[in-house]
């Protein structure tokens, strides 16, 4: 069974619900990573999810895998992703996914 994984993030760094969003001005940006549960029994397959995850989160916060090696390296550096890939791993709530996240911090 497929499961699909809505991780919504607001540009600015800044996690929101819709209404708070709207009455900021801030624009939200919604991304959707496909996985299946049985792709987390390992290790391994919960490090590629996260790198998904993760590549997700460059686009949404105003990189793409076209942008600059540097632009990259800063906006994965910065608080909106940090909070898009911790906001998506939340979302999951699976074990092995949550100590891969973890575990790449260090």
């Amino acid at each position: 069974m497929s499961k699909w994984i809505v991780v919504a993030f607001v540009l600015g760094g800044i996690i929101s619900t819709e209404g708070h969003a709207a009455a900021t001005g801030l624009e939200t940006t919604e991304i959707r990573v496909r996985y299946e549960r049985r792709e987390l029994t390992s290790p391994a397959a919960a490090r590629r999810l996260l790198r998904r995850i993760g590549d997700a989160a460059l686009e949404s916060c105003g990189a793409s895998s076209f942008s600059l090696a540097e632009f990259k390296t800063a906006t994965v550096v910065s608080r909106c992703w940090r909070d898009a890939v911790d906001d998506a791993v939340r979302r999951i709530d699976d074990p092995v996914l949550t100590v891969a996240a973890r575990e790449g911090r260090r």
